[in-house]
C-alpha cells in the first residue's frame, strides 16, 4: 500500500497531502467542533487531536497511506482530511476510507471528490480487492457520499463502542464508476 507515495494527489479542486505540523491546528479545530463531531463519542481536545496527528503519522511510516490533508487547490485552505487506512477489527485486517470535513466545506462535494481520488489510487497501486467504510446508521450526510461512490451495506459492526453499517466497495465496482 502506497497511497503517501502517490501524494499530492490533486483532484479538479482538492490537493490531498500528507497531514504536517501545519495542519494541527485546523484540524484540532475541526475535531473540536460539536457539529462536525455529532457521530463521534465526543469532540476532541488540542492535546487529543496532536496525538491523533502523531498516531495518523504513524501510519504513514508502518503502512504507507492513512487519512490525508484536503485543502483547497486554489486558496490552500484546510477543508477536511480523507484517506485509506490500514484498520484491523473483528479479527480482520481492513483498508478502511474515512473522511471528516470542516463544517464551512459541507455541501460542496469535496468528501465525495476526495474519496473518489483516494479509492482510484488505493485500486490502482495496491491491487486491493475491497475497501470498506464504518459509518454510523444516522450519519445520512457520510451515507449519501458512499452511496455516490457506489459503496454498499455489508455487514453491522460495534467500533469504539458505537453501532456503525460496514460499507464495501469492490475494485470491480469502482472500475465501473470510473468509467462512467
Amino acid at each position: 500500500m502506497s497511497l503517501l507515495a502517490r501524494t499530492p494527489l490533486r483532484t479538479a479542486r482538492l490537493i490531498l497531502t500528507p497531514l504536517d505540523a501545519t495542519h494541527v491546528a485546523p484540524l484540532a479545530a475541526m475535531l473540536a467542533d460539536p457539529v462536525v463531531m455529532t457521530y463521534f463519542p465526543r469532540t476532541m481536545t488540542l492535546p487529543e487531536s496532536e496525538a491523533w496527528w502523531r498516531r495518523t503519522v504513524e501510519r504513514y511510516e508502518r503502512h504507507g497511506t492513512g487519512l490525508l490533508a484536503v485543502l483547497h487547490a486554489d486558496t490552500g485552505v484546510f477543508l477536511g482530511d480523507c484517506g485509506v487506512q490500514v484498520r484491523t477489527f473483528g479479527g480482520r485486517t481492513h483498508l478502511e476510507l474515512g473522511y471528516h470535513f470542516t463544517r464551512e466545506a459541507w455541501g460542496c462535494g469535496y468528501a465525495t471528490e476526495a474519496a473518489r481520488a483516494c479509492l482510484e489510487t488505493t485500486f490502482d497501486d495496491a491491487g486491493a480487492a475491497g475497501v470498506i467504510a464504518l459509518i454510523r446508521p444516522e450519519n445520512q450526510p457520510s451515507q449519501r457520499v458512499a452511496r455516490r461512490l457506489r459503496m454498499r451495506v455489508e455487514s453491522g459492526v460495534l467500533h469504539l463502542g458505537l453501532v456503525h453499517d460496514q460499507w464495501h466497495i469492490s475494485r470491480e465496482a469502482f472500475a465501473g464508476l470510473t468509467l462512467q
